[in-house]
């Protein structure tokens, strides 16, 4: 088996659990390249085979599965004190907070100028917000929150895309309520931003084919003369 050499990060979207299915069919594929896989959660590994485990038992009540979560979260942050003060703050959500935690998650991991963020959501707006500062080696994002369907217009979600410098690929729903087709009309995008769109919306409920396709384009980011999809 090859050595892993490339590194991606996932950060994900406010409500991470809403996208553990999604990120279980990209994570089995992505496992099978040689891809070192790390999350912004430090648990995020240790959570990602809990998961894998209660596959294999159909029916788990979702009550079953708070419960495995909170106690694996638990056992990690006794062996990882610094785990409860990145609970903390990831439980308040902010966008400064957020950015300071990833920050602070990149640098304890080493990986700034090697790393690719894989973004959900909101984690693409705080990967962008911080990748020209810490000089990372680009973003993927799937679904970019450019305006909430329920709010008026926020331009700073939005403003620091036309002049980002790091190379950054958006894989957009069609049918995203926070943001489809009209996007490239909408909004003044750097350059250095691919943007893609997919038959979906921001849930990415996505089949097999579509999941394949997502990799492909991943993979073609990472390591484009190494790898294929």
């Amino acid at each position: 088996m090859p050595r892993k050499t490339h590194a991606l990060l996932l950060v994900g979207r406010d409500d991470w659990q809403k996208d553990e299915a999604l990120n279980q069919k990209l994570l089995t594929r992505l496992r099978k390249a040689p891809i070192e896989i790390y999350w912004e959660d430090p648990a995020g590994a240790a959570i990602y085979r809990l998961r894998q485990l209660e596959q294999k038992t159909s029916g788990l009540p979702k009550g079953v599965k708070t419960f495995n979560l909170r106690i694996l979260q638990l056992c990690y942050a006794l062996f990882h004190p610094s785990y409860f003060s990145y609970l903390f703050r990831r439980k308040k959500q902010a966008i400064g907070s957020r950015c300071n935690s990833l920050e602070l998650r990149i640098r304890e991991l080493g990986i700034a100028d090697c790393v690719t963020l894989l973004s959900r959501s909101s984690g693409g707006r705080v990967s962008s917000l911080i990748a020209d500062k810490m000089a990372l080696k680009q973003i993927i994002c799937l679904g970019y929150p450019f305006k909430h369907p329920e709010q008026p217009d926020e331009p700073e979600r939005y403003l620091h895309l036309s002049t980002i410098n790091t190379p950054m690929l958006i894989i957009q729903g069609a049918q995203d309520e926070y943001g489809g087709l009209d996007v490239p009309e909408r909004y003044m995008l750097s350059p250095r931003v691919e943007l893609s769109f997919i038959d979906t919306d921001h849930n990415f409920n996505i089949d097999d084919h579509t999941a394949d396709s997502i990799v492909g384009e991943i993979i073609r980011m990472i390591c484009p003369s190494e790898l294929r999809p």
